[in-house]
């Protein structure tokens, strides 16, 4: 099972757009690279996938294709990701540091090629105003909320914090779990633009548990962000 980055430790920088994808057949499976990508140059390895694990994208356009496989940099443990492809070469590739458009891909004559536009995330879908939705009606009431978060989400529990709320709603309404899906980086940017100033490293769940942090913050947090998202 592939490493997830320790985020906070690694520059957030976005490259150029967009970073040109290479990949020739190893084995069973596929070795290339994108050139620089966030502040890196890490190597690429992916394989035919038969489904998404980690979530349902959008509603209505399953894609045509789907590759996993992992992101790995020296001095860094290897990340997880996910290309699913759609009709006319457009997509989107999953990764640790968010999810990003593909555009221009091609398999043919066993190499694999693709463009990503790592200077902008995908936009939310309505998958992704669900999940907000969801996440404010299971933090509807104080007797719901937990203030203690640990960013261990069990399935079993009663109360939860912002990001097992968004946990909990993220695997009910698509299916399965991502902590770097359009609804969360919406909500992080929120997050990010009210406690200017304040030394979070993990913004959840710092908010979460700031003790200036009220009940009617946590419904204007998903508020806010059903605002942004627009559907």
């Amino acid at each position: 099972m592939a490493l997830i980055f320790i985020l906070w430790a690694l520059p957030l920088v976005h490259g150029p757009a967009p970073a040109h994808c290479r990949f020739q057949p190893v084995d069973q499976r596929w070795e290339g690279t994108c050139g620089p990508l966030f502040g890196h140059n890490p190597s690429l390895m992916l394989r035919p996938a038969r489904s998404i694990s980690t979530g349902v994208w959008r509603r209505g356009e399953p894609p045509v294709a789907v590759w996993a496989g992992e992101m790995t940099d020296s001095g860094y443990p290897s990340a997880a990701i996910e290309v699913e492809v759609h009709a006319r070469g457009t997509g989107v590739i999953r990764t640790e540091f968010g999810w990003f458009p593909v555009s221009r891909f091609t398999r043919a004559g066993g190499t694999v090629r693709f463009d990503v536009d790592t200077s902008r995330e995908v936009l939310p879908s309505e998958v992704d105003r669900e999940i907000v939705q969801r996440a404010a009606a299971l933090l509807s009431s104080t007797t719901t909320w937990n203030r203690e978060d640990t960013r261990e989400c069990v399935p079993s529990a009663t109360t939860w914090s912002i990001y097992c709320a968004l946990e909990r709603a993220t695997i009910e309404k698509a299916g399965a779990f991502h902590h770097r899906r359009p609804a969360l980086e919406v909500v992080r940017t929120i997050v990010d633009e009210r406690t200017t100033g304040r030394p979070y490293r993990h913004r959840l769940m710092e908010y979460n548990n700031d003790p200036s942090t009220r009940l009617q913050d946590v419904q204007s947090l998903f508020a806010e962000a059903l605002r942004r998202i627009g559907r």
